[in-house]
């Protein structure tokens, strides 16, 4: 993802949780343009460096960009010592992947950015970050999928 596309894509984010109803998983979610931000809240969005294919249009009149995986990184901290706290945690952060994928699933296109766009896996687990404990997702973010690998 270029910078100017990370840019672009980082306020169609913050429009997105801005609107977000206060029953909404995205209500009060933190975004960050990249994984290196400092952490200020509680839960959260973090959006990783992508790579992609670049591949002649048809006819070579200009390069495409194809075959985008973007990483999309969910946290929740653990806000205590006992297991509730850590099930509260992987509550919310569950809740908050739920969403993310339903802004990608109601528009695939991003705004007219991408042809398509759709997340494909979302392995979930703990991490410590910034010493912290956290339940995470880090979910698949695939954009202008080609089906099959380009030579």
């Amino acid at each position: 993802m270029t910078q100017r596309s990370r840019i672009l894509f980082t306020i169609s984010w913050l429009r997105k949780i801005a609107a977000a109803t206060s029953d909404s998983s995205l209500s009060g979610a933190e975004l960050h343009d990249t994984v290196y931000r400092k952490i200020e809240t509680e839960y959260g969005i973090r959006i990783g460096d992508g790579e992609s294919q670049l591949t002649p249009s048809p006819g070579a009149t200009e390069m495409l960009e194809v075959n985008g995986v973007v990483p999309i990184v969910i946290f929740s901290a653990v806000t205590g010592p006992d297991r509730s706290d850590r099930k509260a945690a992987r509550a919310r952060m569950i809740g908050l992947a739920k969403a993310v994928a339903k802004v990608f699933q109601l528009d695939p296109m991003m705004n007219a950015r991408v042809n398509d766009s759709r997340i494909t896996r979302a392995p979930r687990g703990w991490d410590s970050i910034e010493s912290k404990p956290y339940s995470v997702a880090n979910m698949h973010l695939l954009v202008n999928e080609t089906g099959g690998q380009l030579q």
